[in-house]
């Protein structure tokens, strides 16, 4: 039994899918722009329901030569790079770091692992961008390094 519940809030729209095979119950629940929604049901033909053409998408994409993610580590290097500013916004660590010249990255691996470092950022101004300096630097290749998280901080970590 399938069930496909829509519903439409403001800008969201909540695509609710419900199968039932034999015992099992598998619900998930997927929120979607509405303009990203009106996108799948441009792909949509006769009575295609919004699993089918998510499926057929899929299949598509899996056909050119892109492999399905199938392990955490692999969900997690796939992800947006998370980065955190020892609690305080990117613009307030910005002005801290020209003040500092230093602080300290701690990055996270998806095997399980962190390693921390010094940063010297002595020539760090006004002008200097905080994002791409650190994607220029400590994490250039962070999804090939297996990068998934972040950490900057004005206290040595290994000290804590």
């Amino acid at each position: 039994m399938r069930n496909i519940i829509f519903d439409i809030f403001g800008n969201m729209v909540t695509v609710c899918l419900r199968l039932d095979v034999a015992e099992a119950v598998m619900s998930q629940v997927i929120r979607i722009t509405e303009k990203l929604y009106n996108r799948l049901k441009s792909h949509a033909e006769g009575f295609d329901t919004p699993a089918s053409v998510i499926e057929k998408i899929v299949n598509a994409y899996e056909a050119n030569g892109f492999k399905p993610t199938t392990t955490m580590q692999e969900i997690v290097a796939s992800t947006k790079l998370e980065i955190e500013f020892d609690g305080m916004t990117e613009v307030v660590f910005k002005k801290a770091l020209i003040k500092n010249k230093s602080a300290y990255i701690t990055l996270f691996f998806t095997d399980g692992t962190s390693k921390s470092k010094f940063w010297k950022a002595s020539k760090f101004s006004e002008d200097s961008n905080l994002g791409a300096n650190l994607r220029s630097g400590f994490l250039r290749g962070w999804r090939s390094k297996g990068i998934y998280k972040a950490v900057l901080s004005f206290n040595d970590p290994e000290s804590a």
